[in-house]
């Protein structure tokens, strides 16, 4: 469920989250979700960068407190109004109520293996071997000045060759999937600002819901995606958002092999030269 965008979402230094979604409070933390409805929350209280959820309790017995501490202030000092103005005015005979039987507490489902992270993990990693291999073979040969060109050039080079042709080929897919493949229309669950991207849920024709990530767009977004099951699928862009993607990827690429063929002409030279 999305956070209405004028209620600001509390997070500590541990990574616990609070959120308001309308008719409950949600606290998350690792993979466990606490759902608070507001029918249970006696009061809400903010104390600095302390936020404080009450419970309602029989008379005579302690409240449950739900405590989270080191939260932003000022999210605090929006945050604590906002659900103060939604809660639910009681009966009398409410307050005999134990606030925690209306608590429910779940696990988040595991997050979806993201076939592009594996990806660029096995290419880290392809690319510390074949650097450290590389500085290994140069330093035999007595050459220190290649070893450290093998340990700190090669890995740029190599790095934004496959950063290059990631993109590449994502904007292939921005381009490809909207006139091959199926598009439907999606919803923007999270946007991140601080980066402009955001987070897109969709469906499936088969039913499967799944979420993508892109670049922040304004207006209704769609998400492309093929048939097959082979995980190609991207957020449907502007032409000119596609042209222009495909152009920076093909550059960074060239820039890429270019300190590629730097590090092979100066091992190469090492190597015949020795």
């Amino acid at each position: 469920m999305s956070n209405p965008s004028s209620i600001p979402v509390l997070r500590d230094s541990h990574g616990t989250v609070l959120q308001f979604t309308g008719d409950a409070l949600m606290w998350s933390r690792n993979a466990e979700e606490v759902n608070i409805p507001l029918q249970a929350i006696a009061h809400i209280r903010a104390e600095g960068r302390t936020v404080t959820v009450e419970l309602v309790a029989p008379p005579g017995t302690a409240p449950a407190v739900h405590r989270l501490d080191g939260v932003s202030e000022a999210a605090a000092a929006l945050f604590v109004p906002a659900v103060t103005a939604a809660l639910p005015v009681r009966a009398e005979e409410a307050e005999t109520v134990d606030g925690s039987t209306l608590v429910s507490t779940h696990t988040a489902p595991e997050p979806e293996d993201d076939p592009w992270q594996r990806m660029l993990r096995n290419v880290a990693i392809a690319i510390g071997g074949v650097s450290l291999a590389l500085a290994l073979a140069v330093g035999l040969q007595g050459e220190w000045l290649g070893v450290l060109m093998a340990l700190l050039v090669a890995p740029l080079g190599l790095g934004l060759s496959a950063f290059g042709a990631v993109l590449v080929y994502l904007a292939y897919l921005q381009w490809y999937l909207p006139r091959y493949g199926i598009t439907v229309e999606a919803e923007k669950v999270v946007d991140y600002t601080y980066n402009g991207t955001a987070s897109y849920a969709y469906t499936e024709l088969d039913g499967t819901k799944r979420q993508i990530s892109g670049k922040s767009i304004s207006g209704t977004p769609y998400v492309a995606y093929e048939t097959s099951g082979t995980d190609r699928r991207a957020v449907c862009y502007s032409p000119f958002k596609v042209a222009w993607d495909m152009v920076f990827a093909l550059g960074l690429l060239l820039v890429g092999l270019g300190v590629v063929a730097l590090v092979v002409a100066v091992t190469g030279s090492i190597f015949l030269g020795g």
